[in-house]
């Protein structure tokens, strides 16, 4: 599950059930520009499917992240090594890794292989030597938590 808040129930993905598979919604993809958000768009499906098992969880959340992208935005195969440039800020190299990494936790686990690759993303956004990584994955576990603990409220 990638960024923000729990995503309210409207009446139309309540009736066609997509509610009950979205843990959340994003609210990072915003401080992205389109092509940030091209790259975020391929990266997540790598993320996705780096594990050899892609779950209706991961689906779900591609769906939502293209959702929330600008209208248009397609997949964009971005460079590893020409992330840095493209994500020239903080802001949106922290954003566009909350996202994948929250990808990596969608079917609940983090498997060694998103690891390696949320490792290689941070490293390449030079965010590999501080704790960032870490405080990331550490703030999406926490989130996907208070999402449960939210559901638990509304179900009763």
């Amino acid at each position: 599950m990638a960024g923000g808040v729990a995503s309210a129930p409207t009446p139309a993905n309540r009736e066609n059930g997509k509610f009950s598979q979205r843990r959340g919604t994003s609210v990072f993809v915003q401080y992205l520009n389109e092509r940030q958000q091209g790259a975020l768009l391929h990266y997540a499906h790598e993320m996705m499917r780096v594990d050899g098992a892609v779950g209706g969880d991961e689906l779900a959340l591609l769906d939502l992240l293209r959702d929330q992208a600008e209208p248009g935005v397609e997949a964009e195969d971005v460079p590893i090594d020409k992330l840095a440039g493209l994500f020239d800020d903080r802001l949106t190299r922290v954003a566009f890794l909350l996202e994948v990494v929250g990808m990596g936790y969608a079917h609940e686990g983090f498997d060694p292989t998103e690891a390696q690759l949320a490792r290689d993303l941070a490293d390449a956004l030079a965010l590999g030597d501080d704790d960032t990584l870490e405080n990331v994955k550490s703030w999406v576990v926490r989130q996907l938590l208070l999402v449960q603990e939210a559901k638990q409220l509304m179900e009763g």
